[in-house]
C-alpha cells in the first residue's frame, strides 16, 4: 500500500514538474465586449474537426488599448496550435453578416490575411521545456 501511495506522488509530483505555461499576448482587440474563447490543437485532423486538447475562456473586460495578456497552463512538451474567437456576444460561435464573419478571429503567432481558413501547420508552434510567449493579433473582416 506504501509503494502503491508512493508511485502515485511520484507520478503526480512528475506530471506537474513538466508543465509548461503559455503566454499569450492579444493585440488589435476592438472592445472589451465578451470574451476570447481559446482553442488548444495538436493536430491538423483534431483542428478540422474542432476537437481542442484544451478550451479556455478569457474575458476581455481588464483590455486596455487594444491589448491584453492571459496564459494557458499545464500543458506537456509538444507541438500545439492556438485558435482564438473573439466572442462578442458570447453565444461560442462565430457570427456572421453577408458571408463574413462578424466577429473577430485569430491564431498563434500568425495573422491570417485569407479569406479561407488557415491549416495547422500555419499557425503550429513547439512548446518545449521552458514557458513560452506567444503572439495573437485580432482580425476583423
Amino acid at each position: 500500500m506504501k509503494n502503491l501511495i508512493l508511485l502515485s506522488f511520484i507520478v503526480v509530483f512528475a506530471s506537474t514538474t513538466i508543465a509548461q505555461t503559455i503566454t499569450i499576448n492579444f493585440t488589435n482587440i476592438r472592445n472589451n465586449k465578451g470574451q476570447f474563447c481559446l482553442g488548444v490543437y495538436t493536430n491538423q485532423k483534431d483542428y478540422a474537426n474542432k476537437v481542442a486538447v484544451k478550451k479556455q475562456k478569457v474575458m476581455k473586460a481588464t483590455m486596455k488599448d487594444g491589448k491584453l495578456t492571459a496564459k494557458i497552463e499545464g500543458l506537456a512538451p509538444g507541438t500545439y496550435g492556438i485558435a482564438l474567437l473573439d466572442d462578442e456576444d458570447f453565444d461560442r460561435k462565430m457570427a456572421y453578416g453577408f458571408l463574413l464573419p462578424k466577429e473577430g478571429f485569430a491564431f498563434s503567432d500568425y495573422y491570417h490575411k485569407g479569406m479561407s481558413k488557415p491549416s495547422f501547420e500555419d499557425f503550429d508552434f513547439v512548446l518545449g521545456k521552458e514557458d513560452k510567449t506567444i503572439e495573437m493579433k485580432i482580425r476583423y473582416l
